[in-house]
């Protein structure tokens, strides 16, 4: 090869593994200021990498649909979660596609739901799943129909010693969430904060999940509700501290 075409080609794969490197360290950018409920930021992070160019598109179009969802843009979201579901990357297609069962939920489609969450099932990290059978619960509730109900009880991951009327108990439990931290100390001072606070929520707590790269995040939550609507009454109890209910 010509000394200069093989400089030429060294340059490129210099510049292309720099654009790389670049477009990875958004990612984790955005994915942080999403996980500290900047969503606005998270997002302008994240649509240049949206591309259908870009090798990471697919991961930029999750952090989009998140931060959608989480401001109540459902139609927007479930662009960008669809986008998801047509790329190679099984796993965060099943991930898109419980966003998309939870929204046809929302809007009142639980046939549509089950239909996305089983189609999931099968590349749903084990981490995710007991979320996507809660949810197939709840649309299986809302139509009447017990055999998909008991179906997806049995899926649900659960200690070997819990029972299915413990596990009928739990799988309609929220909680209020305040932030969610890559380092524990960040965590301990938002608790604090918290539990300083005059209100009838009671105290709050740390728990912690793993993301979608292995990664632990540390999880401040408060109160305890049987139903979403009565978690979401709830959130007015803290002034000043943006609270979103989550599944216990």
């Amino acid at each position: 090869m010509p000394r200069f075409l093989f400089a030429l080609t060294a340059l490129l794969l210099v510049v292309g593994c720099e654009s790389t490197q670049g477009n990875r360290s958004a990612l984790t950018l955005a994915s942080a200021r999403y996980e500290a409920g900047d969503f606005n930021r998270a997002r302008d992070l994240a649509e240049p990498l949206r591309s259908h160019e870009q090798p990471q598109s697919e991961e930029a179009a999750w952090i989009i649909g998140l931060c959608d969802y989480r401001q109540g843009k459902l139609q927007q979201a479930e662009t960008q979660f669809r986008f998801i579901t047509t790329g190679t990357d099984k796993a965060l297609a099943a991930q898109a596609r419980v966003m998309l069962a939870q929204i046809d939920l929302s809007k009142g489609h639980p046939s549509l739901a089950l239909a996305s969450l089983s189609r999931a099932w099968s590349h749903l990290p084990s981490e995710h799943r007991r979320r996507a059978a809660e949810l197939a619960v709840t649309a299986a509730k809302v139509m009447n129909d017990a055999k998909a109900e008991d179906q997806w009880l049995a899926r649900m991951p659960s200690a070997p010693s819990r029972s299915t009327t413990e596990i009928k108990a739990l799988r309609d439990r929220y909680t209020l969430q305040a932030g969610a931290y890559r380092n524990r100390s960040g965590a301990e001072s938002l608790k604090s904060s918290l539990n300083g606070k005059d209100c009838s929520l009671g105290d709050a707590s740390i728990r912690t999940r793993t993301d979608r790269r292995g990664r632990t995040l540390y999880l401040v939550q408060i109160g305890s509700f049987t139903t979403r609507a009565a978690a979401d009454a709830a959130r007015g109890e803290l002034r000043g501290t943006e609270l979103v209910v989550v599944a216990q």
